[in-house]
């Protein structure tokens, strides 16, 4: 599941609809501590541990390397589309995107943006179900790091970002 692609998506009909951006959840659960895994980076520790006797047959842990709270990279979100960030509120991404596809489909003509659908760019219930955990949730890295995978120290919230401006520049969101 990619939860960049979703929060770049959500960020983009929030900017189309002339909304703020709200997290779609409690207060608790938007300042829990968490921890997230950048995909380039799952494949580099993927790839360190099938070449890597030592490796064999152990169970790692991969992260980014940081703790962050929803509200610190909902704000950089925010800021990276030019729209404000809100107070979180409650509610069902799942319902509330069931009736955004026509508007989808019609950013997508008026951007020329890559004709994906919005149900192939996100999934909504995984978006729900991270966004509603109310206990801290990171996990620690410190084995993968004492059989010698070093790279874990990635800022999730700038890679999120990154990962808005690529998905700007290959025509999946607007600009």
């Amino acid at each position: 599941m990619n939860l960049g692609n979703l929060i770049a998506v959500y960020a983009s009909l929030c900017k189309e609809l002339g909304v703020p951006l709200r997290y779609p959840a409690s207060l608790k659960a938007y300042q829990i501590l968490a921890n997230g895994t950048d995909a380039t980076l799952l494949a580099k520790a993927m790839e360190w541990a099938a070449l890597n006797e030592a490796c064999y047959g152990e169970l790692f842990n991969i992260t980014n390397g940081d703790v962050f709270r929803w509200s610190q990279v909902f704000s950089q979100v925010a800021t990276a589309f030019g729209i404000d960030c809100v107070e979180p509120q409650t509610f069902s991404l799942t319902e509330a995107m069931q009736d955004k596809g026509l508007v989808w489909e019609a950013m997508v003509q008026k951007y020329g943006l890559v004709p994906n659908s919005l149900k192939d760019l996100a999934n909504w219930p995984f978006g729900d179900f991270i966004f509603n955990v109310e206990n801290d949730a990171f996990f620690d890295v410190n084995k993968a790091r004492r059989f010698g995978f070093q790279e874990m120290n990635l800022d999730t919230g700038e890679e999120i970002v990154k990962l808005i401006g690529r998905l700007k520049q290959q025509k999946i969101i607007p600009t």
